[in-house]
């Protein structure tokens, strides 16, 4: 093991943030944190794109293990991870809806949101891009208001990149180049809500510990890194007991949030906790863990954008 990369990390990954911004037609108006929302339309929108059998359900379609929708939206069930993960294994892609609190966009003015993309689901970008064209070209929310893709960027070190021209997308980096450098001392800020859980019951803030977030953390991160690139090649058993001698301190509050579950036809009411939380003399492998966990966030309901955090060095 090399005592500098102790995870074995390679010097790039394949993950890549993209911006996409919308000309809107209209006066939109969205909930808080309207991951929720922008993932309906998508799903919507890339399963009429991506479907070729037109089966009501994707379950017992042939094209299951192949079909862009099922790999990208609706990642099949996989043996391979634990049992806890195998039925619903995490997808390649969060969506970051804007957490400025702004939810009233007037007509005319440009609607902008931010996705993660992993792995295989780079290579999809012109689908997806598609599939979120036609999903404004119909109409968003539910005043199903229209707007018309103005630009898509990536995200690199020196900032935003356009990638869109004349409706076309041109080749660009799609890795997430990793630092020499991690620090020991970190702020962790959390931008939307964080939602742990233990056997299915939300953890509230006096619950939460860094060893909690941390194994947390790393279990997400080797899943996806398992499904989506390469093994961590990690101890497990010594980064457990690592977590547990961590030193953390938090500022956190609790709030809860709504949305609407089209699968329970009705809404529901969910909540985590924003604010910060300090880690002193972090071990290097959970300071690159960390550092990662930026753009694959953290916790439940990642997918929608929850779990997003930005770290400080301190």
């Amino acid at each position: 093991m090399n005592p500098a990369n102790p995870l074995n990390l390679p010097a790039e990954l394949p993950i890549a943030r993209y911006r996409f911004s919308f000309l809107l037609a209209d006066a939109l108006n969205l909930p808080p944190y309207a991951g929720s929302t922008l993932r309906g339309v998508f799903g919507h929108a890339l399963r009429r794109a991506a479907c070729m059998t037109r089966q009501k359900e994707c379950s017992g379609c042939p094209l299951l293990e192949t079909c862009p929708y099922s790999r990208i939206f609706a990642t099949p069930p996989n043996m391979l991870l634990n049992k806890s993960q195998q039925q619903h294994p995490p997808q390649p892609y969060i969506i970051e809806a804007p957490a400025d609190g702004i939810r009233h966009y007037p007509a005319g003015s440009l609607y902008s949101f931010e996705m993660v993309l992993i792995g295989y689901a780079r290579m999809q970008l012109p689908l997806i891009a598609y599939a979120f064209r036609e999903a404004f070209e119909y109409g968003i929310g539910k005043d199903r208001v229209c707007g018309s893709l103005a630009d898509i960027a990536v995200e690199q070190a020196e900032g935003w990149q356009s990638v869109y021209r004349q409706q076309a997308i041109i080749p660009h980096p799609q890795n997430l180049i990793l630092p020499d450098h991690y620090p020991a001392n970190l702020m962790l800020e959390f931008h939307t809500p964080l939602r742990l859980q233990q056997q299915g019951s939300a953890l509230g803030i006096r619950r939460l510990n860094g060893d909690i977030l941390l194994g947390q953390l790393l279990r997400r991160i080797s899943t996806l890194a398992a499904l989506y690139w390469q093994p961590l090649q990690a101890d497990y058993a010594a980064l457990t007991a690592a977590a547990k001698q961590t030193v953390s301190q938090q500022e956190l509050h609790w709030q809860d949030w709504t949305r609407y579950s089209s699968r329970q036809q009705q809404p529901m009411t969910l909540g985590g906790a924003l604010g910060t939380w300090q880690f002193t003399d972090l071990p290097l492998s959970f300071s690159q863990l960390l550092h990662i966990g930026q753009w694959l966030h953290i916790g439940k309901e990642t997918v929608f954008g929850h779990g997003r955090y930005t770290l400080k060095e301190c």
